[in-house]
């Protein structure tokens, strides 16, 4: 029977490779504690059972050509929970992760590396070594990600972003216009993967739980389940893939939308920016002039009756001199003159554009506050 199940499973899986298959897929891993009470055998029971099925569809996923499976594991407002829930968590956690990055031949076969996102400083010592040992030896592999979230939330990856962001400004590495939602993207805890393309709930909850707020409001195809996640299976995922193949074009060409939205921002930022600091050189440049008129004021006025004779006097011989006027510019000259400026200004926005890129993918290549997740370049 476990052979028929799986040479099924073999066909579907096929055939849905002839559609388009999403690169990143998360998971909200809901109703663990329900569904151990529901077959009576405990809430700790229900956490092992829970992460059994996270194998069998990491799995799953990782036959099908998945790049990237982020999993919400423990959320920072678990600690609330009674203590023996949260040590139940934190043996699971560790001995799961020794398994993973130890002895798992899927983690081996499909080169996974793994990613622990989040506020770790809120771990135990322990439960630190483990996280570090499992992503330290997993580092190298670059043909698919798991992205284990323990302890996160997405109002604390989005506050440590701002704070990431807010140094370099302080720093004067990034420029205040350099911060657009692109460079803000890629300052969160999955800026090596790409975009979540599905977004899973099991419990038949029908909420994030502060869960990827910001990468799946960006054209994801998300769905709630009515199953506990222990109960979840590859045939409970199918029906998702289906649907989201269907959309699969639509949601390609709404990421196109939101790209020439974020682009179309940035290039009005940086104008408001520049208009800003040309403005604020005219402001300065016409208070000191016109405090060096004030200055020089005094000084010409006995003088103004002899300068306003003079200029008169003058005036009139060059009107009997016409050869004494300045040669005007013909329009064809003026044209030429306007062009150059025109495209000296160009020139130099385009050496802005450039120094701009430069210095924003050098913050971004080189920050050291995100340990546990590294950059990758994905194969």
């Amino acid at each position: 029977m476990a052979g028929f199940a799986s040479t099924m499973r073999g066909i579907a899986i096929k055939a849905l490779q002839c559609g388009s298959i999403p690169q990143h897929v998360g998971f909200i891993m809901d109703g663990n504690r329900r569904y151990g009470r529901k077959v009576h055998v405990g809430n700790g029971r229900g956490y092992y059972l829970g992460y059994e099925t996270l194998e069998e569809i990491l799995a799953v996923c990782m036959e099908m050509g998945v790049k990237v499976v982020t999993v919400y594991a423990f959320s920072i407002e678990n600690f609330k929970r009674p203590p023996d829930q949260v040590d139940t968590l934190m043996e699971l956690a560790k001995t799961k992760l020794a398994e993973l990055c130890e002895h798992s031949e899927l983690v081996n076969q499909y080169g996974i590396g793994i990613r622990v996102l989040g506020d770790d400083t809120l771990l135990p010592e322990d439960v630190r070594k483990v996280v570090r040992r499992a992503v330290d030896l997993t580092k190298s592999n670059n043909r698919a990600i798991l992205n284990m979230c323990f302890p996160y939330t997405s109002r604390e990856e989005l506050a440590m972003a701002t704070r990431s962001l807010v140094s370099g400004i302080e720093a004067y590495e990034l420029d205040p216009s350099d911060v657009t939602t692109s460079v803000l993207e890629n300052s969160l805890y999955t800026r090596s993967c790409p975009p979540m393309d599905i977004l899973i709930r099991t419990s038949g909850e029908i909420r994030l739980s502060d869960f990827m707020l910001w990468q799946s409001s960006r054209a994801c195809h998300v769905e709630f389940i009515d199953c506990y996640w222990p109960e979840f299976t590859f045939w409970k995922l199918l029906p998702i893939l289906l649907r989201y193949q269907i959309r699969a074009m639509s949601i390609a060409q709404a990421r196109k939308e939101y790209e020439r939205r974020d682009e179309t921002w940035a290039s009005h930022t940086a104008r408001l920016h520049r208009g800003a600091d040309e403005e604020s050189e005219q402001e300065l440049s016409s208070q000191g002039e016109e405090e060096e008129e004030q200055a020089e004021q005094h000084k010409h006025k006995h003088a103004h009756a002899h300068t306003h004779a003079h200029a008169h006097a003058h005036a009139h011989k060059a009107e009997e001199e016409p050869w004494t006027r300045p040669l005007q510019r013909n329009s064809s000259e003026s044209t030429l003159v306007s062009a150059a400026d025109r495209g000296a200004e160009e020139e130099e926005h385009d050496c802005q554009a450039r120094e701009k890129r430069r210095r924003v993918a050098e913050f971004l290549a080189h920050r050291g506050h995100l340990p546990n997740c590294p950059m990758v370049q994905l194969q």
